[in-house]
Order: C-alpha cells, then sequence, then structure tokens
C-alpha cells in the first residue's frame, strides 16, 4: 500500500498548461445533442504528463490518465461499489478457484485479437503473471505467485498462500501480449504504440491531449463511441471550469458545492459518487501524546459530528460512516451480528463524561484539559494544504476537540512534509482513505495490522498510529488463510470487536468515486439507478462502461 496524493480544489499551479480546445461544442446548452461523431472527452486534474503509455507504472500517462483500460484488458470485471455482484467474465469466459485459495483456473475467450492482428492466446496470460513474478517491482500487491500453466485454452495459477483477500487484484490484471514484451525491460519501458486487445487504439499523443480510436475488430463488437480523448489539467478549479463550459465530458474531480458549480449548468449533467468498501479515517498517533490515551481516543470519536462533516467537507458527497465497525453502507453484510445496528451517536457531554471517568481535568475548559498525570492536553491534526475537503473537514474536527478543553493546533504543510510527518509517526491525527476490495480486510488491515508496524521515527506505510493487538493481527491473518466462510466471519468478530473496544483510528466519512458527466452527447454511464460498475474511468471499469455507452437521443 501507498500514499497518494490526492489533487486538491483550489491548489496553487505550479505548471501552466496551454488553453485546450476540446473538439466537442463549448456551449452549455442544455440541449441533448445525438453525435456519434462527437469526441467523449475525459479530464483529470493532475497536471502535465510525459508520453509513457506503460500500463505496470502507476506514473505513466496510461495509468494517471486512465486510458491503459482503454487498451488492456483484465480477464475478468468486478464492482467495486457492490462488492455483492457477481464478477463478469471478460478475456477469461470462467475461472474456477481450489478450496484454499491457493490455485486458479482461467478458461481464455476464444477469437480474441490483439489490435496488431496476433491471436489472444493462454501463453499470453501466463506471460503476464509469469512477469509479476519473476519482476517483484510490478508485483504491487506482493502476490506469492507459485507454477504457472497452460494446457489449451485454460491457464492455471499457483500460489504459495490462500488469495481470497487478493481477488480483486488477480481478476483486475490487464494481459500483455508476449510477443511484444519479451524484448522490453517493463519496468522501464515506454510502450509509446501500445498493442492491446481493448476496444480502443492509441491514435495520437501529446502534452495537449491523448486521442483513441475505436478498435475496428474488437472481439466485443462495434463501438458506439468512435472516439475518446483523454486531457490533464493543473487543478480541479481548472477542470471544474473545462467542464461547465462543455469541454470534457466526464472529470474525475471533486468539485465543491457540486449542485450548483455542476448539475445547475446544464439539465445533462450528472454527478454520482459511490461508495467503495473503504472508509476515511482519522488516523490518531497511538503510540505517543494525547490519542496514546483509549479514553481519550473514545471521547473524540463520540464528539465528531460525522453528518457535519460530511456536508462541510464534501457537501454531502462523501456520507458519513454510521456503523460502529467503520464499514460503509456498501460493506454492511459484513457487520458482525454484535454490532448490528449499532450506530455512532455524537454527544458532548457523553464525551466529557468518559473524559471525567478517566480522570481528566478540565474538561470542556478552553486550553485547560489535563490528564490523570496532570499533563496538559495538546493536539496537532495535519493534513496537505489544498486537499480542501479533508482541511475543512480537519478543522471542524480541531473545534470538536476544542470544545473538550484540549489545545489544538491544525497544520496544513506541503505534501512531503505531510507524508514524513505521518509516515514518522510526528502528528497526532491526520485524515487518510484506506484501501478497498471485496471484503472489509483492507479497512482493518490498513488500521491496525501489526505488520505495519514501524517504531516512532522510522516510516510506514500504513498502520500511522502505530497500533498494537495481537489477537487482530492474528484475527486478520486468519482471515486472510480462511477457507470457509464460517471462518471468516469469525475471524470478522474477533477483528471487529478490537476495532470498536479499542477504537485504533477514528473513522469518520465514506470514500466515494467522483463521477462527474454529462449525457449531451452518450449516455449509458452507471447510475444509483444501474450500478452495474463503478464511474471511475482509472480502473478496469472503465473498459465496461466504453463498452456501454451511445449516443444520446434527442
Amino acid at each position: 500500500m501507498k500514499l497518494w496524493k490526492k489533487v486538491a480544489l483550489g491548489s496553487a499551479s505550479v505548471l501552466a498548461v496551454a488553453t485546450l480546445a476540446a473538439c466537442g461544442s463549448s456551449s452549455a446548452s442544455g440541449n441533448k445533442t445525438a453525435a456519434p461523431s462527437h469526441v467523449l472527452t475525459f479530464g483529470k486534474p493532475d497536471g502535465p504528463q510525459t508520453n509513457n503509455s506503460n500500463p505496470f507504472l502507476g506514473t505513466s500517462a496510461a495509468s494517471v490518465q486512465g486510458y491503459r483500460y482503454a487498451i488492456y484488458e483484465t480477464l475478468v470485471q468486478y464492482n467495486d461499489v457492490d462488492p455483492t455482484q457477481k464478477p463478469q467474465g471478460w478475456l477469461a469466459t470462467k475461472w474456477e478457484w481450489n478450496s484454499d485459495y491457493t490455485q486458479v483456473k482461467f478458461t481464455i475467450r476464444k477469437g480474441v485479437k490483439w489490435s496488431d492482428g496476433k491471436p489472444l492466446t493462454a501463453e499470453d496470460v501466463a506471460y503476464t503473471f509469469n512477469l509479476m513474478k519473476k519482476t517483484p517491482a510490478l508485483n504491487s500487491q506482493s502476490i506469492p505467485f507459485g507454477d504457472i500453466t497452460t494446457s489449451g485454452d485454460t491457464v492455471t495459477i499457483n500460489f504459495t498462500s490462500n488469495q481470497y483477500v487478493h481477488q480483486s487484484a488477480i481478476y483486475g490484471q490487464f494481459i500483455i501480449p508476449e510477443h511484444i514484451w519479451k524484448n522490453q525491460d517493463a519496468t522501464k519501458w515506454t510502450d509509446q504504440k501500445p498493442v492491446g486487445t481493448g476496444p480502443y487504439i492509441l491514435k495520437s499523443w501529446s502534452t495537449q491531449g491523448v486521442t483513441l480510436t475505436a478498435n475496428p475488430n474488437y472481439w466485443g463488437g462495434k463501438l458506439k463511441v468512435p472516439t475518446i480523448r483523454y486531457i490533464e489539467y493543473n487543478d480541479n478549479t481548472s477542470l471544474t471550469n473545462a467542464m461547465t463550459s462543455g469541454q470534457v465530458d466526464h472529470g474525475f474531480v471533486y468539485i465543491a458545492n457540486y449542485k450548483t458549480a455542476w448539475l445547475a449548468k446544464n439539465k445533462a449533467n450528472k454527478a454520482w459518487y459511490p461508495s467503495t468498501l473503504g472508509n476515511t479515517t482519522l488516523f490518531t498517533n497511538d503510540a505517543k501524546g494525547a490519542f496514546s490515551n483509549l479514553s481519550f481516543r473514545q471521547a473524540v470519536s463520540t464528539v465528531i459530528d460525522r453528518a457535519q462533516l460530511s456536508q462541510q467537507g464534501t457537501t454531502g458527497a462523501s456520507s458519513p460512516i454510521t456503523s460502529v465497525t467503520g464499514l460503509p453502507e456498501s460493506g454492511k453484510d459484513f457487520i458482525s451480528s454484535d454490532y448490528t445496528g449499532q450506530t455512532f451517536k455524537t454527544s458532548l457531554s457523553d464525551a466529557k463524561t468518559i473524559l471525567t471517568k478517566a480522570g481528566y481535568t478540565g474538561v470542556g475548559t478552553k486550553n485547560g484539559l489535563k490528564d490523570a498525570k496532570g499533563n496538559a492536553v495538546t493536539v496537532m491534526l495535519t493534513d496537505p494544504a489544498g486537499w480542501s475537503d479533508y482541511d475543512a473537514e480537519l478543522q471542524l474536527i480541531g473545534s470538536e476537540i476544542e470544545s473538550l478543553g484540549a489545545k489544538v493546533t491544525v497544520q496544513n504543510p506541503s505534501y512531503d512534509t505531510w507524508n514524513d510527518q505521518i509516515s514518522k509517526g510526528n502528528f497526532d491525527g491526520a485524515l487518510h482513505w484506506t484501501d478497498s476490495g471485496f471484503t472489509p480486510y483492507n479497512i482493518y488491515l490498513d488500521s491496525m495490522d501489526q505488520s505495519f508496524y514501524k517504531p516512532l521515527g522510522q516510516v510506514a506505510t500504513y498502520n500511522f498510529g502505530r497500533f498494537q493487538n495481537p489477537e487482530a493481527s492474528a484475527a486478520l491473518k486468519d482471515y486472510a488463510n480462511a477457507t470457509s466462510d464460517a471462518q471468516r466471519t469469525k475471524d470478522l468478530a474477533t477483528i471487529q470487536k478490537v476495532y470498536v473496544e479499542q477504537v485504533p483510528v477514528i473513522p469518520v466519512l465514506e470514500v466515494p468515486v467522483w463521477g462527474n458527466y454529462t449525457e449531451r452527447y452518450y449516455t449509458g454511464w452507471p447510475t444509483k439507478e444501474n450500478p452495474y460498475t463503478d464511474i471511475n474511468m482509472t480502473t478496469p471499469a472503465e473498459t465496461l462502461v466504453l463498452t456501454k455507452l451511445k449516443p444520446a437521443s434527442n
């Protein structure tokens, strides 16, 4: 797991980009136009890119802008926003795991061709996974591959341990052609003329935009969007302006006051912000300072108004976490029976009572709170400057902690400074998101697994708060290696008991996918009413969405 920079609304531009003119109309008219020739334009706020279409590299333009999944395809499609949905075969028509999830067999779809005309084979699939096996830098999930073999159109992948919790990583692995990649260094190659099986082919690349055209020989049939384009903007503000002026059809961006800034601008403008099975959490430093005391963590969790955080930080776009287990709505089926129906209750008086019973004095007195040993309670909260939603939420959390009597400072340093602060434990509290997946495993792993533990001063990649609990860590390990639903249910109950009672972190909000799009030219996007996949165009879901889009009717 890795800290990813979150591009913020209103952040200062370091590099300027030329004014970009999209191929579509810039009119903000509300009329839908049947325009099969319209260039569907995607926008992201990550700044200028370099010509690199290597799908393995997270920093390549193909990965950052998202077009890698328009070119390269995965074996299976899965739904991030509804993990209960059955995965859908894609380059694989069938797959079967053994009972302990140490082996999976994929049957590869027949009749699929690479964009250079050569057929997709089982050997291409085996080559892709063998390349990851032999190249740790490409194996970001550290999946323990064993033998990988082929027989006809079947690929058998063995693992040295149970991979139940890593199914989505395996399903979502894009497949590359062996005949193209076998003579390249996959860790460095820029892949400027990518060859894939996907619905689109790279036509042109420039810093002003990347253009792809429909693959005329696509195995999935004729595409109804002939041309797509990807444009990068320096920040959320410039991208939002491009969207409202009609230059961008889909923007993966946080828009403050989105109802007025986006939806009200055009009746065809839409927004869907589905949550994944992760959460936004106040990571607390459990190894030193105020939050090293359980009672203080409990009190702060009690005084935080999560509904107000949702409104103030995201204009209601990110829903509050209500379950005491920290699970979002999409994870409700994973809530232990011990905690069914148990929700967070905001109460200043209850929070004060918790502290008083724990021996704190000066409770509720401005800057007067002292712990049971007589030490003044101070709290330093930190998140990077420019993370507008998190910065607003942190200010509110700070004021709520102040109401308990603690002296609070809120810092908004540069991203690099902040990264150093939380990774080395030089903070008291910081908002960050957890990873997501098919199960709640990543939420709890990121928050409290001792495998991430590092002493203060050393770099931690998660469990920033240095929480230690052998029972939770053992249950997480057992959950990952369980061979039955009954065992996983038992382990999850143990994990959630520790999470609720020991408060290793303080969950506050769900983690939304920022889906802002227009139906002026094309319809068929996933929606709340039809959540067939997520709307993040930087994930494997992009492939599925692009095959569903069709021209809008008048």
